[in-house]
């Protein structure tokens, strides 16, 4: 992976994490800046591959512990999605949208 590829990563999962407190958006599993890396997942709400960019931007981000990122990762693999881990739920849960999301990874470009 390219040193600008994982710098965009890096930022990515830094400003997700920050604005979500370290903490699991959905169950509310906290951590630490210290441990986030390893406690938590900076979640794509829509797939990277759907979103301008890559979608690297906050509005598309949640953090989520692996139990909760499991489960919402069933919609990316076309599994039946839980209750609460829809995508416009997730988005709900962070205060963003498709439309901020998109509009937010076209400015990447």
């Amino acid at each position: 992976m390219s040193r600008t590829k994982r710098d965009v990563r890096r930022r990515f999962r830094d400003a997700v994490f920050v604005r979500d407190g370290f903490a699991c958006r959905v169950c509310g599993f906290a951590s630490t800046p210290e441990r986030a890396d390893a406690d938590l997942d900076a979640h794509h709400i829509t797939d990277r591959h759907e979103m301008p960019n890559g979608g690297y931007v906050a509005e598309n981000g949640i953090a989520l512990c692996a139990a909760c990122h499991l489960n919402a990762e069933a919609h990316h693999r076309g599994d039946p999605v839980p209750p609460g881990f829809a995508p416009a739920e997730l988005y709900a849960l962070v205060g963003s949208s498709t439309e901020r999301a998109q509009a937010a990874s076209e400015a990447l470009g």
